[in-house]
């Protein structure tokens, strides 16, 4: 048998060596490349779960989930080393995608580090991280809070970094498909953690000097009675002022505003508004605190609510916070029921119910001061569980989801930390859009009855669009007072809680470039202009920020229906652009008990035809859609040629 040369073995030798190395290097690039894609979509997935967890409050949910975010992190980073990813980075061509890959893995690392720190805050605020408590027993840790706007800044800054890691990364060339795959899902998972950080890096700056760790401030809380409704809110009949200090929190004036705040009855003071506001043409003012809030925007109403306060004779304060029933019960519904003496265990779905509608049947008119101090001893019980334990994050962060609403609405005397609230939605600003037609209706109690938190609103809008982009628009609004027919009619005078009489004002805008405006309404109904301010015709006024409103007012009897209505033009180029037409309109809500109901119809002009979406519905050259008005409501509706 002829021996093997050593060049021949040292040949077979090399060659069963490379092809070892290739199957190791295709191997462990197969398994580094499953690494990644496995760990980046539990990644993205956890970091849904913890990011929803964290909204929603539950601390230890988000716990699991951020547990699963740093495995699936680490699995990232193991597969973007080791002496496979080495050598794969010396061959031509690969070594970008390499690096891209290591980016990744830092991205992660990045974004698991500060969704920690975002966790641990959340769990600090709500008081159940295991550390010093931030709120705790109706107190504030000052310190603590101190520290927020720091704490708040890092996270921002390495959710900044790692958007900018990702955004760098060049996915092209070998492994581009995985790459940015991973890429794009990243940034959209991202997405919204930046847009919260945002929100916060304005606001943690501003929330020591409010809460009081500079020196005392102060803020009104106006409850509104969403059974008698004014254009902002409910009327304010329940006034308590919160006072901040250096970490202690206290209530030191609180009561009915129409008998224990201003006696006799809702007795008329004295104070300065805002001169841009049409609801009252002089100053200074000389009417009751209750009617303060009759402007639809919370930036006039509250300055308002302000003076009439001061007028008073009541301490300046710093802010104006007003809540609805609709708001405390979401608190309720966080926090557990309550167990009033009066009306048994309280819980939030039960609450406006409760106070709305059982205790006018409960006490008469005659009965007016048992049912106000009831309702005192109910809300005595509501503070109590709030500042006596952890419950003010909870409480805020309920609140605040009713806020698109207009249900819980804030006003602040710092500009800065006003803007700030303005931003977030939750200011109650009332702002036409700039291009597009808009739907702000506001009806308000004429008549102090109590049947508002009857009231049925619908507002149904038809808009005829014109091939160059302009359209006739109308308005319906249907308000029906579905006062149960077994509810006594009330007085003949048709004055007060026990009547089922309801006597509104329908305060309706129009888009700023509304044209050749018209009303329409019921016999006995009326227009009602305003005084002393901008006029544009037909009734119709400047609101005190360049937009134009009409005031029309009539009687709506015990199951009736009124209907309201207002037409007007938009110019040529509202809904075109670059040969295509599009209509759009933004519906703002009122803070109605019962949320009212829009329904749009548009029509397409002759030879084009909507493009059909979603629950919308097509007749013709006809599109419907419907929603309702819980939170601003954005229509789109798209208009194609047809041949």
């Amino acid at each position: 048998m002829s021996r093997v040369s050593p060049r021949i073995a040292l040949g077979i030798g090399l060659g069963i060596g490379l092809g070892a190395f290739v199957v190791w290097l295709q191997v462990s690039t197969f398994n580094s490349l499953f690494s990644l894609m496995t760990g980046a979509r539990s990644l993205q997935t956890s970091l849904t779960g913890a990011a929803s967890q964290i909204t929603d409050g539950e601390y230890e949910a988000a716990q699991a989930d951020f547990a699963e975010v740093q495995t699936a992190a680490n699995r990232v980073t193991a597969s973007a080393h080791g002496p496979n990813m080495t050598v794969l980075s010396w061959i031509p061509g690969l070594g970008a995608a390499v690096s891209n890959w290591e980016r990744l893995a830092t991205a992660s690392e990045n974004i698991t580090v500060s969704t920690g720190d975002m966790l641990t805050l959340f769990g600090d605020l709500s008081g159940q991280s295991g550390a010093e408590k931030i709120f705790n027993d109706g107190a504030i840790d000052v310190d603590a809070l101190r520290k927020l706007p720091p704490r708040v800044k890092s996270i921002d800054v390495g959710i900044t970094s790692t958007s900018a890691i990702l955004e760098s990364l060049q996915a092209n060339g070998p492994l581009s498909g995985p790459l940015a795959s991973i890429q794009a899902r990243a940034l959209k998972e991202i997405a919204p953690l930046q847009e919260a950080m945002k929100a916060l890096v304005d606001l943690a700056p501003q929330l020591p000097d409010a809460l009081g760790a500079n020196g005392p401030k102060r803020y009104l809380i106006a409850i509104g009675n969403q059974a008698e409704m004014r254009a902002s809110g409910g009327a304010p009949l329940t006034l308590i002022l919160v006072e901040f200090d250096q970490g202690r929190i206290t209530i030191p004036i609180k009561g009915q505003t129409s008998t224990e705040l201003f006696p006799p009855l809702n007795a008329p003071v004295q104070w300065w508004g805002p001169a841009a506001n049409p609801f009252f043409d002089i100053n200074p003012r000389d009417a009751p605190m209750v009617v303060t809030n009759t402007h639809p925007s919370m930036l006039i109403s509250a300055r308002e609510m302000d003076g009439a306060w001061q007028g008073g004779q009541y301490p300046a304060v710093d802010g104006i916070i007003t809540v609805d029933l609709t708001a405390i019960g979401s608190v309720l519904n966080a926090m557990g029921p309550i167990q009033s003496p009066v009306y048994g265990e309280v819980t939030g779905d039960k609450l406006g119910q409760i106070l709305l509608i059982d205790a006018y049947a409960k006490f008469g008119q005659d009965e007016a001061v048992k049912r106000q101090k009831a309702n005192q001893e109910l809300l005595d019980l509501l503070l109590t569980k709030l500042l006596s334990g952890d419950e003010l994050v909870t409480a805020a962060k309920a609140m605040a989801q009713t806020a698109p609403g207009r249900h819980f609405q804030v006003w602040m005397l710092n500009p800065d930390f006003e803007s700030i609230v303005v931003k977030s939605g939750a200011g109650g600003a009332v702002v036409a859009p700039a291009q597009g037609d808009w739907s702000a209706v506001y009806t308000q109690n004429g008549n102090q009855s109590k049947v508002d938190v009857f009231q049925e609103r619908s507002v149904v809008v038809n808009a005829a669009i014109n091939a160059d982009g302009s359209a006739r628009v109308t308005q319906d609004v249907i308000l029906t007072n579905a006062t149960p027919a077994d509810r006594p009619e009330g007085p003949p005078e048709r004055i007060g809680y026990e009547t089922s009489w309801l006597k509104a004002a329908y305060i309706m805008y129009v888009p700023n470039a509304a044209q050749n405006m018209q009303t329409n309404y019921p016999a006995g109904f009326a227009v009602r202009p305003f005084k002393n301010h901008q006029q544009y015709g037909n009734g119709y006024s400047d609101d005190g920020f360049n937009q134009k409103l009409v005031r029309v007012v009539g009687w709506t009897g015990p199951g009736q229906s009124s209907t309201v209505s207002q037409s007007y033009d938009l110019p040529a180029g509202t809904f075109s652009a670059n040969g295509s037409l599009t209509y759009t309109l933004l519906a703002d809500p009122q803070s109605l008990f019962k949320a009212s109901t829009i329904t749009v119809r548009v029509t397409a002009p002759s030879g084009w035809a909507p493009v059909e979406t979603e629950g919308m519905v097509v007749t013709g050259r006809t599109a419907e859609v419907s929603a309702v008005q819980n939170a601003p409501v954005n229509v789109v509706i798209g208009l194609q040629k047809v041949s």
